[in-house]
């Protein structure tokens, strides 16, 4: 029986000593966390202001009958487009018996037309509005701070809710007294060529506030706050990174003005951040990094 337990208890003795150097093994090895970079720039930043409006038809005309009578025949529907003297509808006139033309007043699109054969109308009242589309007027309400953002004939970039596309609007007003909410009314026009953009759609408009010039730029995205500390991590050659405090002096969507201990072309971790700690071991994925 002793025969076989001193066997026994070399195998476990043996077990024991490969799980401790398997511990020691891992313990002892490197964690390295994939990473994407940024670099750090030298330049300008421009601080961007969003204003927001609302669309409307750049010219409303309404159209009107001479006088009452009964409707005979319509022709065209809302949201045709028509020239000017294009015939909206005929009446037979209520006093005369007559069959009068009504056409439309100025080049647009019918809208509010509410008419309808056999229907009566009467002098007092538009029988629909042209409006004219091709171009639209915004209007952004302003306090006075931001009043000093805008002047004649300035253009300005400006981006319609649902739609990427930035076009150009141009200021045809900047009024120098307050609204009775407080705040100064801003008009200006846009080109809409192809009807792309609708009346009552929201505008926004984007302006330069101030410039920062020659200064450090980082991706926004590599910029790390915690409580009143701000920071980021720069991407040594041997692959650790360092734990960079930073000064922020303005925050954009994509980048960020600081100062800080940084050189141009500084190699800033954007992505992956958040688990690492000054001296962290990292892999820089080159698809996220930028050149």
């Amino acid at each position: 029986m002793k025969k076989i337990w001193i066997p026994l208890v070399a195998l476990l003795l043996f077990l024991a000593a490969c799980t401790n150097d398997t511990e020691e093994t891992g313990e002892q090895e490197e964690i390295v966390t994939p990473v994407e970079v940024g670099q750090v720039t030298q330049g300008d930043v421009s601080v961007e202001k969003r204003l927001y409006g609302r669309a409307t038809p750049k010219q409303t005309t309404p159209v009107m009958t001479p006088m009452a009578g009964e409707v005979d025949t319509i022709e065209v529907a809302n949201g045709d487009e028509v020239e000017e003297d294009d015939v909206i509808l005929t009446i037979i006139a209520a006093q005369t018996g007559r069959e009068i033309e009504i056409t439309a007043p100025a080049d647009g699109i019918v809208t509010n037309m509410e008419a309808s054969e056999g229907g009566m109308i009467s002098n007092s009242d538009p029988v629909a509005i042209i409006a004219k589309l091709d171009e639209l007027s915004l209007q952004v309400d302003v306090t006075a701070n931001d009043l000093n953002l805008f002047e004649k004939d300035q253009e300005v970039d400006v981006n319609f809710s649902g739609d990427e596309k930035t076009s150009t609007a141009t200021v045809d007003y900047v009024s120098s007294l307050p609204n009775n909410t407080g705040l100064y009314p801003v008009k200006l026009t846009v080109d809409n060529p192809d009807y792309q953009w609708k009346a009552g759609m929201v505008a926004v408009l984007t302006l330069s506030e101030k410039t920062i010039e020659d200064t450090l730029v980082i991706p926004t995205t590599a910029l790390i706050e915690e409580e009143e500390e701000s920071f980021v991590y720069v991407v040594e050659d041997n692959d650790t990174v360092s734990k960079t405090t930073v000064t922020v002096i303005e925050t954009q969507s994509d980048v960020t003005a600081i100062e800080a201990e940084l050189e141009e072309g500084d190699r800033v971790v954007t992505s992956g951040q958040l688990t690492l700690s000054d001296g962290s071991k990292v892999s820089v994925n080159e698809e996220g990094s930028e050149s």
